[in-house]
């Protein structure tokens, strides 16, 4: 029988109760969540003083992407998280992650792109198209498949309405009494978003499709990218070490020339946007659940337990906030997330460590029915991998790309 509610949707459960049950451990386990919820508001709280000092003086744009790494590494070193990151409205995205410690970058812009198109689109997209890299570091095209999303922009992405949250939608004029302070309260409330469509992209298409990468990247110390050889840190790997490509031989030398957004805009061309970049994936933040949940409620949220992108077999909880700039009218316009995420495995370890001499099982589950299990004392975290095809059978060892696309993790209920 479960008997502590641990965090909005999660239970403590003792499946099999032995004679090493401790009803302290679930008072433990609910200290360990409330200290993880009230983290990403002290992180939050100082990314706002950092802007507001102007820490980051493009605003979060592209040109800003290794200040935030560096910030990023500093906030995983100090709090006890996995990830963080933001993307925006025009599909930059910028990251640090902790396990494998990585800095992850996308540059802004609409994948989606017809490869044989020769308009002037397509000399634009033409630097996307070739900066991606395969396990041995070598130029791959960046070609979707069949299945993937991608953003269609309506107007050039230019069009501005308003948000879909209860209090954008409010008709201001209809305040009674036309009180002035109600009518600047309302209206102060209102957000204003970017308008597009997220699609699917299937091999019925006349012609293929491409991608803009997000691209993983070596980091040093501070949390810099660099191919540099003897300055990649990873903090599982003790110390300092070469950058290598996905095949863990090849070094990683990529110096891609081009005007790309990371080298500041208006034409301006350097090499250096993808100095220890190792991996390509086509990600795109706005159709993420944690971005999408978050532009239509227009909220700080928590996510409910999810697959992540990467690695496919992890799950966590994330939690988002929105990012706001202010047009030259004086509207508060919607510009992206920021986000943290958080592994669930960290709770199967703090089980299995306080249940590891006991004859007990303890379980974490979802309030919800069917009670998915989240994490056990036995390590188990509730996933499993297996053939779209065939779910009896588990997804073989194969490139994560192509597990992508022959498998999928499905969860166990208790």
């Amino acid at each position: 029988m479960c008997k502590f509610l641990l965090f909005r949707f999660l239970l403590l459960c003792p499946i099999k109760i032995g004679s090493g049950f401790n009803f302290e451990i679930g008072q433990r386990a609910h200290e360990h969540l409330a200290q993880l919820i009230g983290m990403p508001t002290k992180i939050q709280q100082l990314i706002d003083t950092y802007r507001t000092n102007k820490a980051f003086p493009h605003n979060f744009e592209p040109p800003d992407r290794d200040i935030f790494l560096v910030f990023g590494d500093a906030m995983l070193k100090t709090f006890p998280h996995d990830l963080i990151y933001y993307g925006l409205e025009d599909g930059t995205f910028v990251g640090h992650q902790l396990q494998p410690r990585q800095g992850m970058y996308r540059e802004p812009g609409e994948s989606g792109y017809e490869l044989n198109n020769n308009t002037a689109t397509m000399g634009r997209m033409q630097k996307h198209l070739n900066s991606c890299v395969d396990e041995a570091g070598g130029d791959i095209p960046c070609i979707m498949r069949s299945g993937e999303s991608y953003v269609e922009c309506i107007d050039d992405c230019n069009v501005v309405l308003k948000c879909p949250d209860e209090l954008s939608q409010r008709n201001c004029s209809q305040i009674r009494n036309n009180s002035a302070d109600e009518m600047f309260d309302c209206e102060s409330s209102i957000k204003w978003c970017t308008s597009y469509k997220i699609k699917t992209f299937t091999h019925n298409h006349v012609n293929n499709l491409g991608f803009i990468p997000r691209t993983a990247y070596c980091v040093d110390f501070s949390g810099k990218p660099t191919q540099t050889p003897g300055e990649n840190s990873d903090l599982g790997k003790n110390g300092l070490g070469n950058c290598y490509n996905s095949n863990g031989v090849t070094p990683v030398h990529r110096n891609i020339s081009g005007d790309f957004a990371y080298c500041g805009g208006g034409g301006i061309i350097c090499d250096t946007t993808f100095v220890g970049g190792y991996q390509s994936l086509n990600y795109d933040p706005r159709f993420r659940p944690w971005y999408i949940n978050t532009k239509q409620t227009q909220k700080p949220n928590w996510v409910d337990p999810y697959f992540f992108f990467y690695p496919q077999q992890q799950m966590g909880i994330t939690y988002s906030h929105p990012i706001y700039t202010t047009d030259e009218k004086g509207r508060s316009v919607f510009t992206g997330v920021l986000a943290l995420d958080f592994t669930l495995q960290g709770i199967a370890s703090f089980l299995t460590e306080n249940y590891k001499s006991s004859d007990t099982i303890v379980a974490v589950v979802e309030e919800a029915e069917p009670n998915y299990l989240i994490a056990s004392s036995t390590g188990s975290t509730g996933i499993r991998q297996v053939m779209l095809d065939n779910p009896s059978q588990p997804c073989p060892e194969i490139d994560e790309e192509d597990a992508r696309v022959q498998c999928e993790t499905v969860r166990i209920p208790v």
